[in-house]
């Protein structure tokens, strides 16, 4: 990607970011909307993995394909489930904890996204990517700003002096993996994509999917917005 196209775009990452944590200081979204948002989310990370990343790679790793979409899947997994603490995407969750360490659980997520970003320029894969990272930035600032508001630790000043920091860590994080993919030879290029492959596989299946059918009675509705993120990454695939 042109760099005159490439920071305009870490710009829209960071501003929707932003966007994503400061809505809650303001009002708290519906929970019937917060799903309908993350069920979108579900499926532009799976159809960037499925329709646009994996095709890419493959090429490149071969039969070692599968080692490093398990190595990001189980990286992600382990961070969340038995190091860090990471906030749940409805923003309802009895389990999670409401402080420093759901940030930097999610801080660390965006280093790992910057570095995707970064990774999937070299391979012309950047605006898939960041497509990706964006839309599933938007509901995890959002399941931040919204955990930092309920637990009424923080002022509305730090609560925005936070996010600023979170938003900046996933263009950082580009910017440096960029420099350091320079001239880097394919395979280590695509082997960091499957790693990130592997964290959105987990991010989807285990962070995202879930809020598709837990409510039953209203379900078909995240799945239809399930489908509509699906159908974005296919026609995209055409497109791009």
């Amino acid at each position: 990607m042109e760099k005159a196209i490439f920071y305009p775009f870490l710009m829209f990452v960071f501003s929707i970011t932003m966007i994503g944590g400061w809505i809650p200081t303001i009002k708290l979204w519906s929970q019937e909307t917060f799903r309908l948002v993350i069920s979108f989310c579900a499926g532009i990370l799976l159809g960037a993995v499925f329709f646009h990343v994996l095709p890419e790679i493959s090429t490149v790793l071969g039969r070692h394909l599968g080692y490093s979409v398990m190595f990001g899947f189980l990286l992600i997994f382990i961070l969340e489930k038995f190091i860090m603490v990471h906030p749940c995407e409805e923003g309802e969750c009895d389990y999670h904890k409401i402080g420093i360490a759901a940030y930097v659980g999610i801080g660390f997520h965006s280093i790992l996204d910057g570095i995707a970003i970064g990774a999937g320029t070299m391979m012309n894969l950047s605006f898939i990517i960041i497509l990706a990272v964006t839309l599933h930035k938007f509901p995890a600032a959002l399941a931040l700003s919204s955990l930092l508001v309920k637990g009424k630790e923080y002022t509305k000043k730090k609560i925005l002096l936070s996010m600023f920091i979170f938003a900046l860590a996933t263009p950082v994080g580009a910017l440096v993996a960029v420099f350091v993919f320079q001239g880097v030879d394919d395979y280590i290029v695509a082997t960091a994509l499957g790693i990130s492959a592997g964290t959105f596989l987990f991010i989807s299946i285990g962070d995202l999917l879930p809020t598709v059918y837990e409510e039953h009675e209203k379900g078909y509705k995240n799945l239809v917005s399930l489908c509509l993120g699906t159908l974005v990454m296919i026609l995209s695939h055409a497109i791009v």
